[in-house]
């Protein structure tokens, strides 16, 4: 009658986010052992990157179908991306240049991602470990 007891329809994905998101579970996965703050770390990041394929997947549709990205490596390139973002705000740090712990497991979770396209040959190994390096020199001077 009134409609509390209907099922709700659930929006439908694109195929590319579909993927986009089961390789984050994966990445997800791998994750686990890697200690308590580390998991904690991906499943936020996980939710929030799920949050944002939902309403704007036309970004996984342009890095898969258009720019030829593999899956995982795509994957890779969120994670990093939103991690780095979230760390350069400030908010991760505990003092000038001293990341607290969430901030330490985005730190762990961005060189993972940026490992994970190293080692598929999307970015090559000394841009990628010159870009970590540059990374963790600009967390030194914020916070």
């Amino acid at each position: 009658m009134f409609g509390f007891f209907k099922r709700r329809r659930h929006a439908t994905f694109s195929p590319e986010v579909q993927l986009l998101w089961t390789e984050v579970e994966k990445f997800r996965i791998r994750c686990r052992g890697k200690g308590g703050s580390v998991e904690q770390a991906i499943d936020v990041v996980a939710h929030d990157l799920f949050r944002q394929l939902t309403h704007q997947g036309t970004f996984a549709a342009d890095l898969i179908l258009k720019k030829g990205w593999s899956v995982k490596d795509a994957a890779n390139l969120m994670i990093a991306e939103y991690v780095s973002a979230e760390i350069l705000t400030g908010q991760l740090h505990s003092y000038r240049g001293m990341l607290n712990d969430k901030g330490r497991a985005y730190l762990k979770l961005f060189k993972m991602s940026t490992e994970g396209l190293i080692s598929s040959g999307r970015m090559p190994a000394q841009l990628g470990y010159d870009g970590i390096r540059a990374f963790e020199e600009a967390i030194a001077t914020i916070g």
